[in-house]
């Protein structure tokens, strides 16, 4: 008797030490803190600008999610990323030269979801000379809540003056 109760003993004070020793390695791990949404965004919206002026159409592609759509002034919408980066490219190729954005305001609208608006100049070069164009712009973004991931483009709408 006095057998079956030092292994019962035994496999109970195993059990506490193991559940306690994953308790306390679990503590320790570094686990992801919160990142200020709005925050992610700003960086990335000036990520953007700075691919953009490098006139990098696939690393702007980068910014988009897979399913984005972008809708450019008077032209038909662009759906999903490898369009986008298509129409960029045509972009820069037809004499899109700088791009400057300034942030108006970015909101963060749900868990995931933060929306960026602002006006932009678009310097685009013609046979005539370099014209500056003027307009307002509406990004969606969606954004991972500990920033994991990095905020993704899910809409990007540019309306020009």
């Amino acid at each position: 008797m006095l057998t079956l109760l030092n292994n019962q003993f035994f496999k109970l004070t195993a059990s506490f030490f193991l559940l306690f020793s994953s308790y306390v390695s679990a503590s320790q791990q570094i686990w992801p803190t919160f990142q200020d949404p709005v925050a992610q965004v700003r960086s990335a919206s000036t990520a953007f600008q700075s691919t953009f002026n490098q006139k990098d159409a696939d690393g702007l592609g980068v910014f988009y999610a897979r399913t984005a759509t972008l809708k450019l002034d008077q032209s038909l919408p662009a759906h999903y990323r490898s369009n986008i980066v298509e129409a960029w490219r045509a972009g820069f190729e037809q004499g899109v030269e700088h791009l400057q954005l300034e942030i108006i305001e970015i909101k963060r609208t749900g868990f995931r979801k933060v929306v960026e608006a602002g006006n932009y100049v678009l310097t685009i070069n013609t046979p005539n000379g370099p014209i500056e164009q003027t307009g307002t712009y509406t990004v969606g973004w969606r954004v991972h809540p500990f920033g994991v991931k990095p905020p993704k483009i899910i809409f990007d709408f540019v309306n020009a003056n």
